[in-house]
């Protein structure tokens, strides 16, 4: 069950992310996969634990309709990605997260008191978001526009605090007092370049085992390759050590049936020569015994031109195979 959630949320992360290795701008969109599927359940999760709001509430506030208005933002930018309008849904996102969540809010509502820690620390994660969604270095002129907006709009925090705080709710002596900014600043820089190298080794170990992907690949292509090259080898090798051994069973079938023949006649007529008498028959007998030995003359060169010729095939062999294993 637990693996089965895991493949899931996988292939939910994907969506829009191209074929083949990844690079710097599909691991934004993974980046912005895991955005649009974590902000549904945390906005989920305070919609339950806040459900008086939502319940129980006899006016609904426009703080109220944004937590719905979000989680159907990151659906609907899950399926935009699933067509492939990957930079659509970023840019959007990007834009509508600081309307929704806190300019439009603290217009209409006149700057509530908890918007003074919500709207700065709102953009600090805001930035965050922007590392997440944009590259750097494939979309620098997206990620440096939104940056420097991001950047603007943590410096002018005070003063659209003030402006819109028409109730005087939020305490002006902590808005007016220098270190609020500063240290809206602060976190900004600390939290963002955590997040920058962070993502900085993220990708430089990502990069890492590409490469090392590629090059397993490329040695299975080497590797298949040389397999292909040894079955052919070894079929050659093959063919080659048949016709070795039909060769020696010809050897042997000289050495059994072929000088068998003339080595007996010449070894019975040396017999009958001994005990036979007459100058005719003596003569017939040496006329026949020197016929046997010149036709086991003959089957001992037949058997030599055999030989020379398996000794001449072996060394042949001998060297290809010097040739393709050096």
């Amino acid at each position: 069950m637990f693996d089965r959630g895991v493949k899931w949320f996988s292939s939910l992360t994907r969506l829009g992310v191209g074929s083949g290795y990844e690079d710097d701008i599909s691991r934004r969109i993974e980046f912005s996969n895991v955005v649009f599927i974590c902000l549904p359940v945390v906005y989920f999760i305070f919609m339950v634990i806040d459900y008086d709001s939502y319940l129980f509430a006899d006016k609904l506030s426009f703080d109220q309709f944004v937590v719905p208005i979000i989680i159907a933002i990151c659906f609907f930018n899950l399926w935009l990605n699933l067509l492939g309008w990957t930079t659509v849904t970023r840019v959007v996102f990007i834009v509508l997260w600081p309307l929704l969540l806190h300019l439009i809010p603290i217009k209409l509502q006149q700057a509530p008191p908890d918007y003074f820690l919500a709207y700065p620390f709102g953009i600090v994660f805001h930035a965050m978001l922007i590392q997440l969604m944009f590259s750097h270095r494939k979309e620098r002129k997206w990620f440096v526009f939104f940056m420097v907006l991001n950047l603007v709009a943590l410096i002018t925090a005070p003063a659209v605090l003030q402006y819109f705080d028409m109730n005087h709710d939020i305490p002006n002596a902590m808005v007016k007092y220098k270190y609020y900014l500063l240290d809206g600043i602060l976190y900004w820089l600390l939290f963002n370049l955590v997040t920058f190298y962070i993502l900085l080794i993220l990708e430089s170990y990502i990069k890492k085992v590409n490469n090392a992907r590629m090059l397993i690949e490329e040695q299975k292509e080497e590797l298949n390759a040389i397999n292909q090259n040894l079955e052919g080898l070894v079929s050659q090798r093959t063919f080659e050590l048949e016709k070795q051994n039909e060769k020696l069973r010809q050897h042997a079938y000289f050495n059994a049936h072929l000088l068998r023949g003339p080595f007996c006649r010449v070894q019975g007529l040396i017999q009958i020569q001994d005990t036979t008498k007459g100058e005719e028959n003596l003569k017939d007998i040496k006329l026949k015994l020197i016929q046997s030995l010149e036709e086991l003359d003959d089957r001992i060169r037949e058997i030599q031109k055999l030989v020379e010729t398996k000794e001449e095939d072996h060394g042949r062999l001998s060297d290809n195979s010097d040739q393709r294993f050096p």
